[in-house]
């Protein structure tokens, strides 16, 4: 699923087991993502700042079906970013529990947790680096992205994290050069969901600064 994958990018699940965001960019970044699936999946529709439900059908995904019960359940509700910030609350929980239940990520609970997030470490490391790798791979190589990864590196661009998966300076510009191509050939709902989702942790960047 497309926020497991962006979830595997921008939380450091082989190593330290905490995430490379700031934790409010990070939650509105995955909520962009569950959004997302359900736009690739035709179960949703975004333009411009608006949100609405075209097929009300389940996925057979517990999160999804119910990120799209939830919207199906509120349609006075529209906004993109107003659905962000719902969706965001439970963001990270929803999409770990959903990580953990397929076997994918192991959780460190701190003993005294105060405002300390839980760690999270991958069971495997091959599937965890892989979202990383092939973005990185892709963009740096100029090579064609696939519908998935297309959105996948959007959100990751609209979250700050591209210069985090192409680690290597040397490779940016080319890197650069290729994903200003791909956001240009995103189809219109998934390139105005990205930009809201820029645009909202852009404000959190922000808020988390001052």
């Amino acid at each position: 699923m497309l926020a497991d994958d962006f979830f595997l990018v921008v939380w450091d699940t082989t190593g330290s087991g905490k995430p490379r965001l700031h934790l409010s960019g990070l939650a509105l970044g995955l909520a962009g993502a569950l959004i997302a699936e359900l736009v690739l999946e035709r179960r949703v529709l975004v333009r411009g700042v608006r949100l609405q439900v075209a097929d009300q059908r389940p996925l057979r995904e517990h999160l999804a079906d119910r990120v799209l019960a939830d919207m199906a359940n509120a349609p006075q509700h529209t906004d993109v970013r107003t659905w962000l910030a719902y969706l965001a609350r439970r963001a990270v929980a929803d999409v770990t529990a959903r990580m953990m239940r397929a076997g994918l990520l192991d959780r460190e609970t701190p003993r005294i947790r105060r405002r300390r997030p839980s760690r999270y470490f991958a069971t495997d490391f091959g599937r965890a680096v892989w979202p990383s790798t092939r973005l990185r791979l892709s963009l740096a190589r100029g090579e064609p992205l696939t519908a998935h990864d297309m959105v996948l590196a959007a959100l990751v661009d609209a979250s700050g994290m591209t210069d985090t998966v192409v680690e290597d300076p040397a490779h940016r510009q080319a890197a650069r050069r290729h994903l200003t191509g791909a956001l240009a050939a995103l189809p219109e709902p998934v390139g105005d969901l990205t930009r809201h989702v820029r645009a909202a942790v852009g404000d959190a960047v922000l808020t988390y600064r001052s």
